[in-house]
């Protein structure tokens, strides 16, 4: 090996010597540099290359030493986070910056579902392709389904045009949703699976205002105008008041609730938000006692105003029904603070009892002032619910609100139908009755009634406590019609059964407080 490579030097080192040459004048001898094969370059001294003449080394191992990890992050610059927080908040201020934000990453509640979802490219390739399960398509394929869609053209004002009127004709479409105003939503596939359902009053919200306050503000929706697809918002800055603000423009500060296009097919139940009704004039039928008994409006200067206007509206809305609903929100806040008090005294007796220490008079005796007390206020909710749900029916009866005697007629068509099934099914072949006795056959007629009900109760899914009221009726109704002797096999055989399924049939947890009440009483 070292014989060649010093042979290879040598020849290698006697073609770089440059030649000398004279000049004409002087004599002086001039280096000129020696010309490869090649014209284009030229060699010199200085260009010599060094070759490396030793065999390669193999790179040896190197033990890496196992290091611990650092899970602690590093604190970010206070400085530099300033200093970004200061260029954002000048950005901002640019109008058109500021515009672009809302534009961006301002949705509505009822815009929401409508730009997240998929858009009309998405939509289009689903119902053309079903079958489509790949994102990676050549382009002959992807060409082919190019000239199948067309060329849209995405900026002419044609297309704006057609793009907004088809926004405008899907919000029209949700609100006639949230309003159950529709029972076929065949002509509503357009839409997402899942509807926003409308804000209530009282709901913390950020609005869009325009004119000389341009921009978005927090506050709370104090009214709702279904006419005109608006909220009556108060703002919480000072100096901004109360402004009507479009439903397009107000955002809730809470996450949204949503419910499924399908459910909105299904049989029309009462709407569990409070709707604005119309601006109209309503004259109540019964004279209320509640401002003489009220220590709210009986100690108000408003008082005299108030039972003098009675066939007159304070904004927007009947007097007479914002009585009710005034004396309903203060009896369910007491009812919480009675609950409350209650719950920590179960609390407190459970301790007692743990320790094997005597419950005193005093506690016992506040206890019972406790349940006393909302055995009372129960009976009041019942009344005042009872009339503001007579109010709601009358004011907005095109709202899907259904008046309080309406779980008589399910009643009454479980009846009819449980005896045909039962007539039908005592018949024999011969003619004669299987089972002759009529207390008998009535008493399985109001049993398979009642089978019927629940079965109506789960196939309508949005339940309320008058339709527990109409199964409680029917179950009393048996109980009251049998034997002494059979109150205990009845007990226990059919109405904790019974019980159970309204347990797990309410979505608003136990009803039968209620339902076991007479809502018809005054």
């Amino acid at each position: 090996e070292g014989s060649l490579s010093s042979s290879w030097n040598e020849k290698y080192n006697s073609l770089q010597k440059t030649p000398i040459w004279k000049t004409r004048n002087a004599g002086s001898a001039v280096e000129m540099p020696f010309r490869n094969s090649k014209r284009s370059r030229l060699f010199c001294e200085e260009d010599d290359r060094q070759i490396n003449t030793r065999s390669p080394k193999r790179n040896q191992k190197v033990a890496m030493v196992p290091q611990k990890f650092n899970t602690t992050m590093p604190t970010p610059d206070k400085k530099a986070s300033q200093k970004i927080g200061l260029r954002l908040r000048n950005l901002l201020k640019l109008p058109k910056a500021h515009k672009w934000c809302i534009y961006e990453w301002f949705y509505s509640n009822i815009d929401k579902p409508l730009f997240e979802g998929d858009n009309d490219f998405c939509v289009c390739l689903k119902e053309s392709f079903p079958t489509l399960k790949t994102r990676k398509l050549t382009r002959v394929e992807w060409g082919k389904i190019r000239r199948l869609m067309g060329k849209p053209r995405r900026c002419s004002s044609a297309f704006f045009e057609e793009e907004r009127s088809a926004l405008k004709q899907k919000r029209q479409k949700i609100r006639l949703l949230q309003q159950r105003k529709v029972a076929d939503i065949s002509q509503f596939k357009d839409l997402p699976e899942e509807i926003p359902l409308p804000l209530v009053i009282g709901t913390k919200v950020t609005a869009r205002l325009r004119g000389v306050h341009d921009g978005l503000f927090t506050g709370q929706i104090d009214a709702v105008d279904t006419l005109n697809a608006t909220y009556r918002v108060t703002f919480d800055r000072a100096g901004l008041g109360t402004h009507t603000v479009p439903d397009y423009e107000v955002l809730s500060n809470e996450p949204h609730e949503t419910m499924p296009i399908a459910a909105f097919g299904q049989k029309q139940r009462p709407s569990r938000f409070f709707m604005t009704p119309p601006r109209l004039h309503y004259t109540p039928s019964l004279q209320s006692p509640i401002t003489d008994n009220d220590p709210l409006l009986g100690q108000s200067s408003w008082k005299n105003k108030i039972s003098g206007t009675e066939s007159e509206t304070l904004g927007g809305f009947p007097v007479e029904f914002l009585i009710q609903v005034t004396r309903l929100s203060k009896i369910l806040m007491i009812k919480k603070e009675h609950i409350k008090q209650l719950r920590e005294m179960n609390t407190e007796a459970e301790k007692l009892k743990s320790y094997s220490m005597p419950i005193g008079i005093e506690f016992q005796r506040r206890y019972a002032t406790i349940v006393l007390d909302l055995e009372q206020l129960n009976k009041d909710l019942n009344k005042v619910l009872h009339k503001v749900q007579q109010y709601c029916y009358e004011l907005a009866p095109d709202q899907g609100l259904q008046p309080a005697d309406q779980p008589t007629d399910l009643r009454r068509r479980c009846e009819e139908e449980a005896q045909e099934i039962v007539r039908q099914a005592n018949s024999s072949t011969t003619g004669q009755l299987c089972v002759e006795s009529e207390n008998l056959t009535d008493l399985i007629s109001r049993l398979t009634a009642i089978l019927l009900q629940i079965k109506c109760l789960a196939e309508g899914g949005d339940l309320n406590s008058f339709e527990f009221k109409s199964l409680t009726d029917s179950l009393n109704d048996i109980k009251n019609s049998i034997d002494s002797s059979n109150i205990s096999c009845f007990q226990n055989n059919v109405e904790i059964h019974v019980a159970h399924i309204q347990s797990g049939l309410s979505q608003m947890g136990n009803l039968h407080a209620f339902a076991a009440n007479n809502t018809n009483r005054d």
